[in-house]
């Protein structure tokens, strides 16, 4: 461990402006709600760039919004002329250093403009709260984007920051402004657990306003479930280290609560509400953004791999990343025994009544994705209703096709071991590839019909292969479930045969 430090600080230090862009940040210095961020520019920078938008969040928010009072500098000193280019965008031709102020996300309602899930953006509470997503508070230059950076942050006296990413000496380092931006930092004081699954470290960081619920007792609710998706993933994780950093709040501003995940964290913004109230909505929420270590961490298209924080391309997979993500949360739960499978066709039940009535049913998977910033924005939430549905039949048919032995599951893991974190797929070639690693020509027709068009799921065909049928709301059944208005439901067969139940178990375990 030490000589990883010395190695990490000789590269901190000996980063000179010609070949890294460095940034410090002293959280000590909050003045008016604002942070001041200086920056050290590498030679030749012309551009420097806040994001329009960031991964995992399909909304544009134009982080340049927050950004005031910008000054640029040369090597004497002296003061160069800034140009903005547009909301986002700065010309600093000449520059060496820049130093400007960033209001926080949270709480800025004097700034015009979509305001910004909390999970994606920033609070400064001076000696209480700092919720840093560095894409809100840090730039790139442009054409630099794959350059190293470096962040020294300040903490202030008796405050503890957590981070995916392991800081030394107050220095957080990575390869690309895309890998920092991708390891958001909470500060607070400390309320932190530490988990060992596998040979991953976990690290839970929480922030509770009064107290109301602990980073152990969280621990000790997520732990079974880190085990099961342990064995869902196949016995090892993908990652080594990984941080659940959460904040609870009595504060609701946007209608809702929720998430944000990253490639080695996730970040929550949660009611603070005690642990037997919030365990299982904790357990559920984290079972799916934890699940993205695999999507899109190891497996991924160009258009995530190399994201445009400016222009984004959209990928046509959202059914991927956010639909089989989120039946994956369901189906590892089922599996470790954390939920029973009366459980799991409820949640199923919930996505199909509210994928019929809340959006267009008759609306491609692959036109929704690609319009889900523009067009198509208001039916971006299906991702987590029909997509997972998707996802269940693509499973149940892969079972089908292969009596039993093969499912999404052992899908996801040949998929990821082709690519990884570094290497691409063309986005076009989806699902030609999976029909290629899956060996089950099905899958080709399966994609065409119901992705690439918006055909009805074949979920009482799939559902009966396991025993189960699928179908309009029985007489005597409740109307009314958690909220929303059951027309039709997943239920179990009166009668199921032997091959039905055999295929059941095979679905049922690891």
């Amino acid at each position: 461990m030490l000589k990883k430090l010395l190695l990490l600080l000789c590269f901190v230090y000996s980063s000179s402006a010609q070949d890294s862009l460095r940034y410090s940040i002293d959280l000590n210095r909050l003045q008016q709600d604002r942070l001041t961020v200086e920056v050290q520019l590498p030679a030749g920078a012309k551009e420097y760039c806040f994001p329009k938008i960031v991964p995992g969040t399909y909304a544009i928010y134009d982080f340049g919004r927050y950004v005031s009072n910008l000054q640029a500098f040369d090597a004497t000193g002296k003061s160069v002329k800034v140009k903005q280019k547009d909301i986002n965008s700065f010309h600093i031709d000449g520059a060496s250093r820049l130093s400007y102020e960033v209001d926080d996300t949270w709480d800025s309602p004097e700034i015009d403009g979509k305001y910004i899930f909390e999970p994606a953006g920033t609070n400064f509470q001076e000696d209480t709260l700092f919720a840093l997503n560095t894409h809100a508070l840090v730039g790139y230059v442009k054409g630099r984007e794959k350059m190293p950076v470096s962040l020294q942050l300040k903490v202030p006296v008796g405050m503890l920051a957590s981070s995916s990413i392991e800081s030394v000496k107050g220095f957080y380092v990575a390869d690309s402004y895309q890998s920092l931006t991708d390891a958001p930092i909470l500060v607070a004081h400390p309320d932190t657990a530490m988990l060992k699954v596998g040979d991953a470290d976990i690290l839970i960081s929480v922030f509770s306003p009064n107290q109301v619920i602990r980073a152990a007792q969280i621990a000790e609710k997520i732990l079974p479930l880190l085990k099961s998706q342990q064995a869902y993933l196949g016995g090892t994780f993908p990652v080594k280290n990984y941080a659940f950093l959460v904040v609870m709040s009595t504060h609701l501003k946007t209608g809702s609560y929720g998430a944000l995940e990253h490639s080695k964290s996730s970040f929550y913004y949660l009611p603070e509400y005690n642990i037997s109230t919030m365990g299982s909505t904790i357990r559920d929420v984290s079972a799916h953004e934890f699940f993205h270590i695999q999507t899109p961490l190891n497996f991924h298209s160009e258009e995530i791999g190399n994201f445009d924080f400016q222009k984004p391309k959209m990928s046509r997979h959202l059914w991927l990343y956010e639909g089989l993500t989120e039946y994956a949360a369901h189906h590892t739960q089922l599996q470790g025994g954390l939920t029973t499978i009366e459980q799991f066709m409820e949640s199923m039940t919930e996505k199909a009544n509210r994928a019929n009535d809340d959006y267009i049913p008759s609306l491609a998977f692959t036109k929704l994705s690609l319009g889900a910033l523009d067009k198509y924005k208001d039916e971006y939430g299906n991702v987590y209703q029909k997509g997972a549905l998707i996802g269940f039949c693509l499973d149940l048919l892969l079972r089908k096709e292969t009596n039993g032995a093969y499912g999404t599951q052992q899908m996801m893991r040949d998929l990821a071991a082709q690519y990884g974190p570094t290497k691409s797929f063309q986005d076009e070639e989806l699902f030609e590839l999976i029909e290629r690693t899956t060996k089950v020509l099905a899958v080709r027709e399966f994609f065409d019909r119901f992705v690439s068009k918006g055909n009805k799921l074949p979920l009482e065909e799939l559902v009966s292969t396991i025993g189960m049928d699928f179908g309009p709301l029985l007489p005597d059944r409740m109307n009314f479930s958690y909220g929303y208005r059951k027309k039709i439901e997943f239920r179990e067969k009166e009668n199921p045969s032997p091959s039905q139940l055999k295929m059941r178990q095979a679905w049922l375990h690891f």
